[in-house]
């Protein structure tokens, strides 16, 4: 056996030792959303031939394909016969519908105050829903419990576990 031949199978035994132990890198990557368009400190208007429609603001608002995060938001409607805003820490807009958690705060032109830890607010029907405990108050008058569902536009409330404080005139 020549020298040569020696080599060619020396060097063939150590590419393969190093083909077979090499290790294997594969690239870790992290699998998360990356928002289209990112704002810091801002303010959106809907206007229409009628005039500002709605308004949102917030600390940090991103836009993903069908949903807005925002947070330390606050959404005000126009379109309705009394003024109203909704605001909380962190508000999630999909489908015309805000789900809010942490400090959720509703506040309408006659007076009418809601507070609560999380909730819902669908912009179409004027309803707002929590699961938890709320507080809504307005002038004198104060109603607390527990899983509200109040039609804001229908004026009508349901609700568990209500204890509440009403001014007669």
């Amino acid at each position: 056996m020549s020298i040569n031949i020696f080599f060619v199978l020396i060097l063939g035994l150590l590419l393969g030792m190093y083909g077979y132990f090499a290790p294997n890198y594969v690239p870790q990557q992290e699998k998360r959303e990356i928002p289209k368009i990112q704002l810091m400190d801002f303010t959106l208007y809907e206007i229409s031939n009628k005039g500002i429609d709605h308004i949102l603001e917030g600390k940090e608002g991103k836009k993903f394909d069908e949903r807005y995060t925002v947070t330390s938001g606050k959404f005000s409607d126009n379109t309705k016969s009394l003024f109203q805003s909704i605001r909380s820490d962190n508000v999630v807009y999909q489908y015309d519908i805000l789900n809010l958690t942490g400090n959720v705060y509703y506040s309408r032109a006659d007076g009418l105050e809601f507070h609560s830890d999380e909730g819902t607010y669908d912009t179409n029907n004027s309803v707002i829903q929590t699961q938890g405990s709320f507080v809504i108050t307005q002038n004198a008058n104060r109603i607390d419990g527990e899983k509200l569902n109040y039609h804001t536009g229908q004026k009508t409330v349901t609700a568990n576990q209500v204890r509440g404080s009403y001014q007669l005139k």
